[in-house]
């Protein structure tokens, strides 16, 4: 636990279950996107492209979000009674 109470190792895993649920509409969003294309269903394979591409946008956002916490946990100053 951090000095301010927030648990790292939680806030780590959260994030995670946010890249893995981005992940995992990407897919299914890819899967999606196929079964237009067999039926010449144009106009929704589009906008399943477009959230795909902005879906891969997420994730690249996230990149490097472990490193992130560990240097803002240590970053953060002390807290001292007096």
């Amino acid at each position: 636990m951090h000095d301010v109470g927030m648990n790292m190792s939680q806030l780590a895993m959260s994030v995670k279950q946010v890249d893995n649920t981005i992940e995992l509409a990407r897919s299914w969003s890819h899967d999606l996107l196929h079964a237009t294309e067999t039926y010449d269903m144009e106009r929704i394979g589009s906008k399943l492209a477009q959230a795909m591409r902005s879906l891969d946008e997420a994730r690249a956002a996230l990149e490097g979000y472990e490193e992130a916490i560990e240097a803002d946990h240590n970053s953060v100053g002390t807290v001292r009674l007096v």
